[in-house]
């Protein structure tokens, strides 16, 4: 081994981890000072571009990959902030209340063109920024296993879509496909398992519906339809989902969000925005009398019985809803939900926000027809009024769907059925199964969660108990700092992606234990500090180690092997891996041809007799990984269940 692989071995230890998260803070890095919090659109890592990720151990062969994400960049999932702030501006204009004329008209105006633009685009569905990410995430996906799905397609192999059946899922998915089948010339356009629930959306009849492991938050599944309650099953999806929902409702999570919103520096930071629009003795009035609360509800009053924007007079029911004007008929997320509302100054200046943030995944949508530009409110805002904002809205998620605070476990037990399936897929394939990658298209609520369950980077830490969610370390002694950051964790196409490599015993002919290195959103990163890697400083691990250190402790299986192996030294260290800037001609093998035999008692050759840098992560000087980590602490944060 020369002295230049030694010193990356060196490095490689000490640094992927850092580095990892460095590569992971990158989206942030370039978006310095915007704060779009998990509304920041997809960027594209180096890493991905270049095609620079480490080759599997040598004599190993990649024979399965398999995704979760995000979908892309979307325009507001329902009409609701704009709603409300429309609402307020009208009281504003009644009373005299903007800070001149031509403001309020102006601010008025933008209002109007951000609804227009979503009742062309749809609520809540894809924009253009969120088509093409998708679109480049297929393509990349082919590009970096090239060698296997060029065989998947000369040996009639499949790949399988799934969607959690919400339309902005799969129309990601079936953007994803038409990136890949670009990318590929369509080698495997047509060869796809037949879904068994196909998604109501999904015009082609490729993507199945998989509400119990992508949209498991809730009981209600995308289709209108309750998830199945097994009374004879208390862990099944309809019960996970309830105690779930049991949990957010709950007065302890509740309490940590409201010690966030109750800031005495939300409340201020909130009346400097609205102060770039509205005069003070407006904004004075705010939440004060029914004059001066807003509901999203056809007349703007609030109704106590409220179910799916329909109430009771004793003889009939009457649709209370409110509608963006010009509504098409079939977009059931145009009509807000009645119980949305703005009660405070920190309502109203969160709902500008959301409008702010939304609107860098709306490029393309923001034309003449519906030009509107709400970063002109927050050019006043300085660097730490806007990370508070992006604190706020960020701290629901943290507590509902992240790491949260320490002692429970239900806002990430939810993802262990969706676990299950990454490693049940995984051993499906090395069992002989045909199916050579599995993409699963999902939602912020489902990245969250998983990444939680399987300690990603920054979702590796909770909170203790006596403590606040404090990022930006702001809170003192009542804070507790943390490195998660909505904007690095779930951005929009955020993805989960695990490659798999195997390898055939020559004198059985069985596969050995596959191996598994995982990428995050495109970055390739290191599993938690718990699972051991095959060997210093490497990406790959045994999937049977992946099974004794992830998940929910009940679930997890012992290791009954050694967790690291052996390769020859001698090889060439780090390697591009297919695709236009390399390929894999040092990953040889012939793939799967028998069942796993990870059983097996480790032999002397499985023993470590050197440090392998074969497999290494692609390592970032120390110094760019300490710049690229001080930017991610600019990172921000997304909002409260009440206004999702």
């Amino acid at each position: 081994m020369n002295k230049q692989s030694k010193m990356r071995r060196a490095l490689g230890s000490g640094v992927a981890g850092v580095a990892a998260l460095a590569m992971l803070a990158t989206g942030t890095a370039h978006a310095a000072n915007t704060y779009y919090s998990s509304k920041q659109p997809y960027i594209v890592p180096q890493q991905a571009v270049d095609m620079n990720y480490s080759a599997a151990p040598e004599g190993y062969a990649i024979t399965y990959t398999e995704m979760l994400a995000r979908h892309g960049s979307r325009g507001l999932s329902s009409y609701k902030y704009d709603a409300l702030l429309m609402k307020m501006a009208e009281t504003a204009k009644a009373e005299n209340g903007f800070v001149d004329k031509e403001t309020g008209e102006e601010f008025i105006k933008n209002l109007e063109a951000i609804t227009a633009a979503n009742v062309d685009n749809g609520y809540g569905m894809l924009t253009g920024q969120g088509e093409s990410q998708h679109q480049g995430i297929g393509e990349r996906a082919y590009k970096r296993n090239q060698t296997l799905f060029d065989q998947a397609a000369a040996d009639g192999e499949k790949i399988e879509y799934e969607s959690s059946g919400e339309a902005r899922a799969t129309e990601s998915g079936e953007n994803f496909k038409k990136g890949f089948d670009r990318e590929s010339n369509g080698e495997l356009a047509n060869s796809y398992v037949t879904p068994s629930n196909p998604t109501g959306q999904d015009t082609t009849g490729i993507f199945n519906a998989s509400p119990n492991t992508l949209y498991f938050h809730k009981i209600e599944n995308p289709d209108g339809n309750d998830k199945e309650d097994d009374p004879n099953n208390p862990e099944d999806a309809y019960d996970i989902a309830q105690r779930y929902e049991d949990f957010i409702d709950a007065d302890s999570v509740k309490s940590y969000i409201d010690a966030v919103e109750g800031y005495e520096r939300s409340e201020q930071i909130s009346r400097d925005l609205l102060s770039t629009v509205f005069k003070t003795e407006f904004i004075d009035k705010i939440g004060t009398d029914k004059d001066h609360m807003w509901y999203n509800t056809i007349d703007g009053k609030p109704y106590d019985d409220e179910d799916e924007n329909l109430i009771e007079d004793g003889t009939s029911d009457h649709y209370i809803g409110n509608c963006a004007p010009n509504a098409k008929p079939d977009d059931k997320d145009a009509c807000g939900e009645a119980s949305k509302s703005i009660e405070s100054v920190v309502d109203a200046a969160m709902d500008l926000y959301n409008l702010y943030i939304i609107a860098a995944d709306m490029q393309e949508e923001n034309t003449d027809a519906h030009r509107f530009d709400f970063d002109k409110y927050f050019e006043r805002i300085d660097s730490t009024e806007g990370k508070t904002f992006a604190w706020i809205l960020d701290a629901e998620d943290f507590y509902e769907k992240g790491p949260s605070y320490a002692g429970q476990d239900e806002t990430y037990r939810i993802a262990q059925p969706l676990l299950d399936d990454f490693f049940n897929s995984i051993d499906e394939r090395v069992a002989g199964g045909t199916t050579a990658a599995t993409f699963r298209f999902a939602h912020a609520e489902t990245i969250m969660p998983f990444a939680a369950l399987i300690k990603a980077p920054g979702s590796e830490e909770q909170i203790p108990q006596n403590k606040i969610y404090d990022p930006l370390d702001l809170l003192g002694d009542q804070g507790y700092k943390s490195n998660w950051y909505g904007e690095s964790v779930t951005p929009m196409a955020a993805n989960i992606q695990w490659d798999v490599a195997t390898k055939d015993d020559p004198e059985t002919g069985k596969a050995y234990t596959p191996l598994v290195r995982m990428l995050y959103n495109e970055t390739e990163v290191p599993f938690n500090a718990s699972c051991r890697p095959v060997a210093e400083g490497s990406t790959w691990y045994k999937e049977s180690e992946l099974k004794s250190c992830l998940g929910l402790e009940e679930k997890r299986v012992p290791m009954d092997e050694e967790p690291t192996i052996t390769v020859d030294t001698d090889t060439s260290g780090d390697q591009q891996q297919d695709g236009n800037a390399g390929d894999q001609s040092q990953n040889t093998g012939d793939g799967v041809t028998g069942p796993s035999d990870s059983t097996k008692k480790p032999t002397a050759a499985d023993q470590p007799k050197t440090i392998a840098k074969t497999g290494s992560a692609m390592i970032v000087p120390a110094v760019a990984a300490v710049v690229l980590i001080a930017a991610g602490v600019t990172l921000v944060f997304v909002r409260r269940a009440k206004r999702h």
